[in-house]
Parts: structure tokens; C-alpha cells; sequence
């Protein structure tokens, strides 16, 4: 993804770069204080998702959405308030989402699951959530070497970009019997090979002590938070 915060608060800011570089690392994220920077750098580096603040000095952000939304025909508003009488403000200028202060991972994540010109996939792996849940690779179906690892591989899906650390996979897995470490590397190596074999390895992002799977390298069909009950997973 590429995208910018605009608030003039610097404790929000701060509050979305860590949010932002933990749910997509890989992406690019820009954090400024003004309107007016926003618009040069969204000018600049072709941004399409937009989180604003409506109340700002000099330009507002509803005076600035509909500048956004008037002059770039695939962008994403998504207005962050503290004053929820906001919430009409943001439907009658067709923003994507609102987000009310204060907020948290989840709240982002949410967000961006209501994006209104998400951007066209050239995603090489796809993942059908609903219904029986399948991996595919361009039109062909895609198997892992180990039959669990496709579980695993949904569960980070569920994560919906978030990292899950190890002992979190081996608490939901297996009941927390950390004699499972061993199995679960397996696991983890069984999925990064196969993703390797067909140039795929930007799917899985790995951290010490746990992974996650890098959303904007997927096109995803259905909705991942159904995958708990298709699994029966104790989350």
C-alpha cells in the first residue's frame, strides 16, 4: 500500500507510522502535519489511500477531501475524528471510512477493508476465503508440501496482515505445548519453499519470534475474519 496520514497532532502521527509499518511493512507510508504537504506528496509519490483529519489549521479536512476526491478519480479518504457528528460530513463526501479518536490496530484494519478503489491486483497468489478455503497461483491451485501448512497459511491470512507470533500459533494449533516449536519451523520452512519455487516469497514476512503475511502481495476473495469458524479455531 501506499499511504499518508495528515493530522497536525504529532501523537497521532506517531500512533499510525508504528500502526501502519506493523500491519504492511513493506509498504510506503508518509506522516505529515499539514494539508498542504500532504497534497505535494501525494502529487509526488502517486498515494491512494488518504487517512485526514477534519480539524486542521488553514485547510480543513473536509475542505481537503473534497479537493482529494475532485482531483484524483482513485483515492481513498479515510477521515480520523474525535467528533462523531463528523460521520455525515464523511458520507456526503463519498470518503471511504471513518475512523473516530481514539482508535487502535483494529480500528485501521477495518478501515481498510471498506476501501473504495483498492488498487488492481497483479498479485501472483490468490486466496478464496469463502466457502472451503483455497490457495491458488494465477489460475492453478496451489498446494503446500505439508498438509497443515495450508491451516497455517489461512490462520496468518486471518491475521489479516497482523504478525502472529509463535507461541500465538502454537497456543492455537496445538494447546500451547511449546514441545511443538520444533514442528511449527517445519511448518513455517514448508511454506516459505513453496512460495519460493514460484517467485512468491514476498507473500510471508518473517520477524524474530513470529510471521505474517504481506496483504498487498495477495488478492484475497471473501472475507479472512470468516476463517476462524471454517477452521473452528479457539481465537
Amino acid at each position: 500500500m501506499r499511504t499518508i496520514t495528515i493530522d497536525d497532532n504529532p501523537s497521532i502521527l506517531n500512533l499510525m507510522k508504528y500502526i501502519m509499518n506493523k500491519i504492511d511493512p513493506s509498504g510506503s507510508h508518509f506522516f505529515v502535519s499539514s494539508a498542504e504537504e500532504g497534497f505535494a506528496l501525494i502529487e509526488k509519490e502517486d498515494i491512494r489511500i488518504v487517512f485526514l483529519d477534519i480539524e486542521m489549521p488553514n485547510v480543513s479536512g473536509d475542505e481537503a477531501a473534497k479537493y482529494l476526491i475532485t482531483k484524483y478519480r482513485k483515492i481513498d479518504v479515510i477521515f480520523i475524528t474525535g467528533h462523531m457528528e463528523y460521520a455525515m460530513t464523511a458520507h456526503r463526501l463519498h470518503c471511504s471510512s471513518f475512523i473516530t479518536k481514539p482508535f487502535d490496530e483494529d480500528d485501521i484494519l477495518e478501515a481498510l477493508r471498506w476501501l473504495r478503489n483498492p488498487a488492481e491486483s497483479g498479485a501472483l497468489i490468490k486466496v478464496r476465503c469463502k466457502g472451503h478455503f483455497a490457495i491458488f497461483a494465477g489460475d492453478k491451485p496451489f498446494r503446500f508440501d505439508r498438509k497443515l501448512t495450508t491451516e497455517l497459511f489461512a490462520y496468518l491470512v486471518y491475521k489479516n496482515g497482523a504478525f502472529a507470533t509463535n507461541g500465538e500459533i502454537i497456543a492455537v494449533f496445538w494447546d500451547g505445548n511449546i514441545e511443538k516449536q520444533a514442528l511449527l519451523r517445519k511448518y513455517i520452512k514448508d511454506m516459505r519453499d513453496c512460495f519460493s519455487r514460484i517467485g512468491a516469497e514476498k507473500v510471508l514476512i518473517k520477524m524474530k519470534g513470529g510471521i505474517g503475511v504481506n496483504m498487498s502481495e495477495i488478492e484475497l476473495d471473501g472475507d479472512p475474519s470468516l476463517l476462524a469458524e471454517q477452521f473452528g479455531w479457539l481465537v
